[in-house]
């Protein structure tokens, strides 16, 4: 049971990797945010992680298969594009708000 455990974590390891190394550019990002005065809601923070893994996997894509390069590199390059992705998180958070509203609207017009 323990080496199968252990097997699978080996099989997913990239995978799991990859996903802390995007969570520490979200967080990072949020932190970065809120310092400045932010008041960060649902609709910015699902902008940030959809905006957040869009890049870093487009640098994950480049850096690995492209280019070969070191596996943990990459990932750092994947931390730093998600965490310093600022240039369409605005329109994608518009689009999530705008969403949420229009949910919203829909919910009270079929209550009433």
């Amino acid at each position: 049971m323990k080496n199968t455990i252990i097997d699978n974590i080996k099989y997913y390891q990239d995978y799991i990797l990859f996903l802390l190394v995007l969570l520490a550019g979200i967080f990072t990002k949020t932190y970065n945010a809120v310092k400045k005065g932010k008041k960060p809601n649902l609709s910015w923070f699902l902008a940030e992680a959809i905006v957040s893994f869009f890049v870093a996997f487009s640098v994950y894509a480049i850096c690995d298969q492209y280019f070969n390069l070191n596996k943990m590199f990459t990932y750092v390059l994947c931390a730093w594009g998600g965490s310093l992705s600022t240039l369409i998180h605005s329109e994608v958070e518009k689009l999530i708000s705008s969403f949420f509203d229009s949910l919203k609207n829909l919910i009270k017009s079929k209550l009433t």
